[in-house]
């Protein structure tokens, strides 16, 4: 199993400037996107994962070029096959939701959240 290769393989298809893994530098621009891969359920021959991607904005503007981006992210990864000579990946929408400034005070953010089915090639 190597979850890095996973990583940059998925970070790869995301065309979009400021993705981050994990979280974002210190004072990032924005809209910025960040990318988390949580292991979900290891069953043979394959690894089940959670891809989080929060799409990120100012909390004082419109929703609109958030939501662009989350659309075509959204376009991009939904029911995606990823194979190259290391791995094959399915990745699948579980869910999509807006979190307001009220609940993140310092910004607006979308969450989408994919099930990503891996498997290893040996």
């Amino acid at each position: 199993m190597d979850s890095n290769a996973i990583s940059d393989a998925i970070l790869a298809t995301l065309t979009q400037q400021r993705v981050y893994r994990n979280k974002p530098p210190t004072d990032p621009i924005f809209p910025y996107i960040v990318c988390t891969l949580e292991s979900l359920n290891a069953t043979d021959p394959s690894t089940d994962y959670y891809l989080n991607i929060d799409i990120c904005e100012d909390p004082d503007v419109s929703v609109r070029e958030m939501e662009t981006i989350a659309d075509n992210i959204q376009d991009n990864l939904d029911n995606k096959v990823i194979n190259d000579s290391n791995l094959n990946i399915h990745i699948v929408i579980e869910q999509r939701q807006y979190i307001s400034n009220k609940d993140l005070v310092t910004h607006q953010m979308i969450n989408i959240r994919f099930v990503c089915r891996c498997y290893f090639k040996n």
